[in-house]
């Protein structure tokens, strides 16, 4: 998915800001990945693929004044009946098939992308990439093996490591839930279909999962524009789905790509709530409970769009990604850099058995060692896995590389510092306008006064 586990903190200031305008998606054009997005830049507002960065993976792109052309609309029709769908059913007669087969007869063409019998075809040549054999347990975790993609423009999958695993589906049993929504997690929902504690329905954009699940156990599906390929068919699965865990309880496990932006992940949190609510006769208020790996410094982005989602200390490791496994020769010095944001309480994230945590006694919940509670702020405050320090004149912990600059009037970081400077690019959490931070938003400048009035 878009350009996954490509780790950057810092945009570069030679690039224009890019924003998106969310909106109801399906007033908008299609592509060959379901409806698009409309971003706005300095030059205007247009729409253009959700999934793919790169103009030659996906070309689609139009002007936000020329989709009210009748003559662009009619065009962009063709795409009803180009976006392509699969046959869940014959994928999964032919899986059946393969099985009855010894491992020796297994095999699968990564070339073709095709799980097929081995004596029974010879359309994949010497030069394709065939695995055989395949055994049983092979069948049920096809993520151990598969392949990983790794267009970063497109698809780049990196699994969680078995430690996460075991992680997630503690996190799950302490909250007595047994249902799961797998969105770009098949490690989750592999480990789930092998336990009599879990059911979990995989939906994924990774295609070739689907020669290996259930037709309702796979769901063919765009996180960033939440849509599923196989339209109703897939839509009523999933309804289903989430009806019948009105006991047991549901939960979303979500991993996104990195590079992708936080925006349409969380309208996709918020049509997937409501579909929750109305199942389940919730509040108006109410998000279904959600799981979702991403790195610590999209927090600001998300906690601002969805208040209710916390961040949690726990270093998310992956398996094929030596710089996010804190075991690695190569992986980064304050270990991998992604977390779990959720809903849930974090004091049931259970980190007991892990020499790396600690139980803070006043957050009540369970840290990295390395994070220390800080008494005037009220928190453990660490978020990269350094030891924060705090800062008397801006009321609140910094990373130590940081210093306070009198002239900006802030913390800053200390290497290439240049007083003055506001990047452009980076915008306000609460109005979303550039040029200024929160703590400086006019919005809030109102509400800051009343609550000192109140105070004093």
């Amino acid at each position: 998915m878009v350009k996954k586990r490509k780790f950057v903190e810092t945009k570069s200031l030679k690039s224009p800001p890019v924003e998106v305008v969310i909106r109801d998606l399906t007033t908008h054009p299609l592509c060959l990945h379901g409806p698009t997005l409309l971003f706005s830049s300095e030059k205007g507002k247009y729409y253009s693929c959700s999934l793919c960065r790169n103009k030659k993976d996906c070309t689609l792109r139009i002007e936000e004044e020329d989709w009210k052309k009748e003559s662009v609309k009619k065009l962009n029709e063709k795409y009803y009946n180009l976006i392509p769908k699969i046959d869940k059913a014959t994928l999964w007669s032919n899986f059946n098939e393969v099985k009855t087969q010894h491992s020796s007869n297994r095999a699968y063409c990564n070339t073709c992308q095709e799980l097929y019998i081995l004596s029974q075809s010879k359309k994949h040549l010497k030069d394709h990439r065939v695995i055989t054999p395949l055994s049983d347990e092979q069948l049920t975790h096809p993520s151990s093996w598969l392949p990983a993609l790794n267009d970063d423009s497109v698809e780049a999958q990196y699994l969680f490591t078995k430690k996460s695993v075991s992680t997630v589906l503690g996190i799950l049993k302490n909250n007595k839930i047994r249902n799961i929504l797998c969105i770009g997690t098949p490690s989750i929902h592999e480990a789930a279909q092998s336990s009599q504690d879990f059911d979990s329905i995989l939906l994924d954009f990774d295609k070739r999962h689907a020669q290996f699940n259930p037709p309702k156990k796979f769901l063919w599906y765009n996180m960033f524009n939440n849509y599923l390929f196989n339209g109703n068919t897939d839509e009523n699965v999933l309804k289903n789905f989430i009806k019948k865990s009105r006991e047991g309880g549901i939960c979303v496990v979500m991993d996104p790509p990195f590079g992708g932006r936080v925006e349409p992940l969380v309208l996709a949190l918020r049509e997937m709530s409501d579909l929750y609510r109305k199942i389940f006769e919730k509040s108006e208020v109410e998000t279904i409970p959600v799981i979702w790996a991403f790195p610590y410094f999209s927090e600001p982005y998300i906690t601002n769009m969805m208040p209710e989602i916390k961040m949690h200390d726990y270093q998310v490791e992956y398996e094929n990604h030596k710089k996010f496994h804190n075991k690695s020769k190569g992986g980064r010095k304050f270990g991998s850099p992604v977390r779990f944001f959720t809903n849930l309480p974090l004091f049931t994230i259970d980190m007991s058995n892990d020499k790396n945590y600690k139980l803070c006694d006043k957050c009540k919940y369970w840290v990295s060692v390395s994070n220390n509670h800080c008494n005037k702020c009220k928190e453990c405050t660490s978020k990269n896995g350094m030891t924060y320090k705090h800062c008397n004149i801006c009321k609140r912990c910094v990373k130590p590389t940081f210093f306070h600059c009198q002239e900006c009037g802030r913390c800053c970081q200390q290497k290439g510092h240049e007083c003055n400077v506001v990047v452009q690019s980076q915008s306000c959490y609460n109005c979303q306008e550039k040029g200024h931070k929160q703590s400086d938003c006019p919005q809030l400048q109102g509400r800051n006064k009343k609550k000192k009035r109140i105070q004093a």
